[in-house]
């Protein structure tokens, strides 16, 4: 998840920060931020694939957020846009540039909090499913429906319940495609298992549920272990809630 930060204040782009990192982390998420001090030097930066959340402080120096937030609408930014004001009066501004949320400041975390499960939520309901080239062709493929992957003779091969689809490139390049999903765990070179799918973990072996077995690295035992029991309680937590 690419996350970009636009406050001409260091101090509250530093407390941002702080708080995305803090809410990743509590959420087994990964993500990218990067800060701009002003709008002109996030324009100069943007290039697709865009920020999925982008954070637009509505006074600055240079070019209000307001403003910053029309410019990118016109060059097809298209994803979420949070704005911090110091009043909610500016909210009814921000419907022209369809802004996602506000966070009125001084915000805390349970504020922030609240906002980034709704981006998820929106994310997530936007990006249930990856796109891959197979031959000539380009294949959507559901993220539930991903037991895992592997990978042979430069191809990608990602196994689902009713088949194999393979695509041709680098482990690398598609890993990023599965890196902002926290059910997906790197177990062994070249190889992503959703966890979402394991049945059990038994010694050096996830075995999945449609019994497929996949290895785990060893000299990564413990932090893999680690990784799992910690999504199975996040997850747990999460069915738990109403």
């Amino acid at each position: 998840m690419n996350i970009a930060i636009v406050d001409d204040l260091e101090s509250e782009a530093q407390k941002l920060s702080g708080f995305i990192t803090k809410y990743c982390d509590e959420h087994f998420l990964r993500a990218d931020i990067r800060a701009y001090e002003s709008g002109s030097k996030l324009l100069d930066d943007l290039q697709p694939p865009f920020f999925d959340v982008l954070f637009l402080d509505i006074f600055m120096k240079d070019m209000n957020g307001l403003d910053l937030a029309r410019s990118l609408r016109d060059r097809g930014y298209d994803n979420l846009i949070v704005f911090s004001t110091i009043s909610t009066d500016y909210a009814v501004n921000g419907y022209s540039v369809q802004a996602f949320d506000y966070l009125v400041k001084p915000y805390d975390y349970d504020r922030f909090h609240e906002t980034m499960d709704r981006c998820m939520e929106e994310l997530s309901n936007k990006s249930r499913y990856i796109v891959v080239k197979e031959s000539r062709t380009y294949v959507k493929i559901r993220l539930d429906n991903i037991i895992y992957t592997d990978y042979h003779n430069h191809y990608i091969q990602i196994h689902t319940p009713v088949r194999v689809v393979k695509s041709y490139m680098s482990f690398s390049d598609f890993s990023k495609l599965l890196e902002p999903y926290p059910q997906f765990l790197n177990c062994y070179r070249n190889c992503i298992v959703n966890m979402d799918h394991v049945a059990a973990l038994k010694g050096y072996e996830f075995i999945l549920k449609n019994g497929d077995i996949m290895p785990i690295t060893r000299n990564r035992k413990t932090d893999i272990r680690q990784k799992y029991a910690d999504y199975e309680f996040y997850r747990l937590e999460k069915e738990s809630k109403p």
